[in-house]
């Protein structure tokens, strides 16, 4: 006897819609702590039974029916994806979200992605017929700043589905999270207005928020990633007094990176500005990991909106050029 969509009725029963002797099978509330779905970067279950999702992680899992929805208990900026199909974002989430509906009877699956930083959002349910483990891939995250968290520009589409980091392990085939934060640098001192640096920053629960105090530490073994890409550098000073303060720092992180996880593969991009590039060349050269060059990837003239960001058009050559890159590396 088929489950998927509908029931057949031997008999009366109570609940659902009965036409003709059929059930049709109703979407009801699924906890985010169900088992089958599948974490990607910071999330944080909270005493209420929701959980809280930071910097700008995932999830994924598969369902049969033909609706999904998603209660959130506050406003956030959402993204989403059903199906592989086309990006969907969702910029004032708020209440129940209606993710898809009308959808063919059989198998599907979804992504959910907090769009962009400082949107922490709050699950608390998901309403779906038949919630299911999702196709489990290998994990990519990706470490940056600005340009890594989708920043395009004022009054575009700055989005995390504008970026390079969401781009990238998706030509690859990869589920994936990113920790980036606009302005941050990788030493300590420098960067706006986290000044923490990267190297600090790393082992906290959130991202930055104004007159934040006592952020809690974030426990690296809840989460292991098989592969870590990491673009950090623009926000660093090339001259000045604090300007050899980055060597020593994107030294210790990827030292520290290693400890945290022994066994994953670190790829180190340059800034598309070549700040630092002989710099971090060298550090990864001394530790063993994976330099990319991405001089001449893109024309800081034509490809950017300021100089700095590239543009939704550049961040897709970035992210071809970089999957090439990383099958030809792993």
């Amino acid at each position: 006897m088929s489950v998927i969509g509908r029931r057949v009725l031997l008999k009366a029963v109570a609940g659902g819609i009965v036409l003709g002797g059929t059930q049709l099978a109703r979407a009801a509330a699924v906890s985010p702590g169900n088992g089958n779905i599948r974490y990607l970067g910071r999330w944080q279950p909270q005493a209420d039974g929701s959980v809280v999702g930071y910097y700008q992680s995932g999830l994924e899992f598969d369902f049969i029916g033909s609706s999904v929805s998603v209660t959130l208990g506050g406003t956030c900026r959402l993204l989403y994806r059903v199906d592989g199909g086309p990006v969907q974002r969702n910029i004032t989430a708020n209440g129940t979200v209606v993710m898809a509906s009308g959808l063919s009877d059989g198998r599907h699956s979804i992504q959910v992605y907090s769009e962009y930083q400082q949107s922490f959002p709050r699950v608390v349910s998901f309403d779906v017929e038949c919630l299911k483990p999702p196709v489990r891939r290998p994990t990519m995250e990706f470490i940056g700043d600005s340009i890594s968290v989708g920043y395009i520009g004022p009054g575009l589409v700055n989005s995390l589905g504008s970026s390079f980091s969401y781009k990238t392990p998706e030509l690859l085939g990869l589920s994936h999270n990113t920790v980036a934060f606009g302005g941050i640098a990788t030493a300590a001192g420098s960067g706006s207005p986290d000044k923490t640096g990267m190297v600090s920053r790393y082992t906290k629960l959130s991202e930055y928020v104004p007159n934040e105090t006592n952020v809690p530490d974030w426990d690296t073994s809840r989460y292991v990633p098989d592969y870590i890409v990491i673009n950090l550098g623009t926000n660093d000073p090339s001259t000045g007094t604090a300007a050899p303060n980055f060597k020593p720092a994107y030294r210790t992180f990827l030292d520290n990176l290693r400890g945290y996880y022994p066994e994953v593969t670190i790829f180190a991009m340059s800034p598309f500005n070549t700040a630092h590039r002989d710099e971090i060349a060298e550090v990864v050269s001394a530790t063993g990991d994976l330099f990319i060059d991405t001089t001449g990837w893109i024309d800081a003239q034509t490809e950017t909106t300021d100089g700095t960001h590239p543009t939704i058009a550049a961040h897709d050559k970035i992210a071809g050029k970089l999957a090439a890159a990383i099958q030809q590396l792993r």
